[in-house]
């Protein structure tokens, strides 16, 4: 009788590493598909490969995923402004459905009978795998053993050396998850609310203090909403983003660069999709980099409406992705309506990174409102050949009036 064939989610790190041993032990077949979505860098595939040939898959799989979800998710988040809580841009949990959706196709490519992976269950990321599976395949298994187990990162590094496998110190110290959205770290300091993370945590952003006094200037082209150049200020395109560069090039690009300047680092605390309180650090130098110039870019060419209402639902567009709202319809509204916002959206802006700090300098659009304005004699601070002085004033006296009526009513006792 031939084993019963199950596909892990693999990244080579303690949880998948545990899982993938476990599974086996347990009489399955176990296939491994390592999911690329820009956080495996030169090298570093055939590491993760030789990490699962090490605990015993039977078959590993590399899938590239990075220009998917640069198109499906990523695109939007920029055009969203998307910050969670207005800090965190979703690092590595907005890229869970891609991940799932490919693990998900090798296991029915495979034949498998069921899919694995390697979250707990005091995270979001188990319900953002199990959405996608029972979505996509319902008739797999979803097998987990870290969170059926309530296992802690000690006790799998224990039963990995059992078994004759080493896990380095800073895999059990740390969850790290890298990205191209950015890299999320949780560990002993964002179990509390008051520790942050010591330098020897954060992977690849220089500290404030280590960063060069100088720092640099950048020019970012947008064309209806989406970034398609990065250069310095003389024009120099910046390093990897010119020729055929993927989609995803100038993403990548600014995750490097911005984060030898100290820009990036931070730690999110909000709700969880099942209400708690949760805090993670994260690094995510190019995705604020762009969140940043393109709101910029939006100031200058949106109505007030259209950035007050795009605001609204830019948020929750981004909420509902984060927290594992895939597939409902009202996802591909919000789209049209991020798309249908984006139209004038073209242009350039001027950013400076410098000690961690990302400073919008200037802009300029073909649709710029304040250069249409100043073609119509509008020059705010200065003048107006649109209206007189005498309309000014009538205009000041008729929108005053609400207020005075409001004044004059008077306001009701304070119980004491």
């Amino acid at each position: 009788m031939s084993k019963r064939k199950i596909v892990l989610a693999f990244s080579g790190g303690l949880d998948t590493s545990y899982a993938l041993v476990s599974l086996k032990e347990q009489g399955w077949e176990v296939l491994t598909a390592n999911i690329d979505t820009g956080g495996l860098h030169s090298g570093e595939a055939d590491v993760v490969r030789q990490r699962a040939e090490e605990l015993g898959a039977a078959q590993h799989f590399v899938i590239d995923a990075r220009e998917e979800l640069y198109s499906r998710v990523i695109t939007y988040a920029i055009k969203a402004n998307y910050l969670r809580n207005g800090a965190y841009p979703s690092c590595v949990g907005a890229e869970r459905l891609v991940q799932a959706e490919r693990v998900v196709q090798a296991a029915l490519d495979n034949n498998a009978d069921a899919v694995a992976h390697g979250s707990t269950g005091a995270g979001a990321d188990h319900v953002r795998y199990d959405s996608v599976i029972r979505a996509l395949a319902p008739q797999m298994e979803i097998v987990t053993p870290i969170r059926d187990e309530r296992l802690t990162r000690e006790f799998e590094r224990d039963f990995l050396l059992q078994h004759g496998f080493h896990t380095p110190d800073k895999v059990t110290t740390y969850s790290i998850n890298e990205g191209l959205i950015g890299t999320s770290i949780g560990g002993k300091e964002t179990y509390g609310s008051w520790d942050y993370l010591p330098q020897d945590a954060w992977t690849y952003t220089k500290s404030i203090d280590d960063a060069p006094a100088a720092g640099v200037e950048l020019i970012l082209e947008f064309v209806k909403g989406e970034v398609v150049s990065a250069t310095t200020a003389d024009g120099t395109p910046i390093e990897g983003t010119g020729g055929d560069a993927p989609n995803y090039a100038i993403l990548r690009a600014l995750n490097t660069l911005a984060a030898e300047h100290g820009v990036g680092r931070g730690i999110h605390m909000g709700s969880t999709m099942v209400g708690n309180l949760a805090r993670v650090g994260f690094e995510a130098p190019g995705m604020l980099t762009l969140i940043t110039a393109h709101r910029e870019l939006e100031k200058l060419v949106l109505s007030n409406r259209q950035q007050a209402t795009k605001a609204q639902l830019g948020n929750t567009y981004g909420d509902l992705l984060h927290e594992a709202v895939y597939y409902d319809p009202i996802l591909d509204d919000f789209r049209a309506f991020l798309d249908s916002s984006q139209q004038r959206v073209t242009g350039h802006v001027r950013i400076k990174l410098v000690k961690g700090n990302i400073i919008p300098l200037g802009s300029r659009s073909p649709y710029s409102l304040l250069d249409a304005a100043t073609r119509e004699g509008v020059v705010y601070g200065y003048g107006s050949s649109l209206w007189s002085g005498e309309q000014a004033r009538a205009f000041a006296h008729m929108y005053a009036i609400p207020g005075a009526i409001a004044k004059s009513a008077g306001q009701p006792e304070k119980p004491e």
